[in-house]
């Protein structure tokens, strides 16, 4: 082999390792250009479904907000709860003068009576009357104190019982009325401002059947 034909070889053998490191220097620059695009399209990626950081006014107006919503609740149930206790106030007070309601009732009813057994019997002298007269008028307006006080009286007879009402003392078996239907009062029942201050005592109707 010839001078010349070995430094033709000795070229091409440099030529191709140069074309090889060539080679892999590009391959390394395509994948070291592919890595950071992928991680510039992770960052942005990242960036794009981070939520932005608050401003700390915004936090401060946020919190301002909500502890001021809170107080308004505060104040409201402050003046709700305050205003139930001036309502029922009274309720024991009530409580104990209700009895003298029920003996101007009694007596009422009871000089009713005596006044209808005298017309029968045509004994009237009118001081029967001139009495019934004055206890009606002594009880309308115990009425019309209660009334303005908040005081109602709970309506019974003819309507169905209600245990949250009434208070059944016994029971009736009319056929007039239906079952659980309230026939009489023996008591009456109060409400003070809508709570029932005291149930009203009643007879209930059950009718048997066969």
């Amino acid at each position: 082999m010839s001078d010349t034909d070995t430094n033709t070889d000795q070229n091409k053998d440099q030529n191709s390792a140069d074309n090889q490191d060539s080679n892999v220097a590009t391959e390394a620059k395509t994948a070291a250009s592919e890595e950071l695009k992928a991680a510039q399209q992770t960052d942005a990626e990242g960036q794009e479904t981070a939520e932005p950081e608050k401003d700390p006014l915004d936090e401060w107006r946020e919190k301002v907000t909500y502890l001021a919503a809170e107080m308004e609740n505060m104040k409201k149930r402050f003046v709700r709860e305050r205003g139930e206790l001036i309502k029922m106030a009274n309720e024991e007070l009530i409580k104990g003068i209700l009895p003298v309601f029920d003996n101007l009732d009694l007596a009422l009813k009871s000089i009713r009576d005596s006044e209808k057994k005298e017309e029968a019997k045509g004994e009237g002298d009118g001081i029967v009357a001139n009495l019934l007269k004055g206890v009606d008028m002594t009880l309308v307006h115990f009425q019309q104190t209660l009334d303005r006080l908040g005081v109602k009286t709970v309506e019974s007879e003819g309507k169905p019982f209600d245990p949250s009402m009434h208070e059944a003392m016994g029971q009736s078996a009319d056929e007039n009325f239906d079952d659980g239907v309230v026939t009489s009062e023996f008591q009456k029942g109060f409400t003070l401002h809508g709570r029932v201050i005291r149930p009203a005592r009643v007879i209930v109707n059950k009718v048997t059947k066969a």
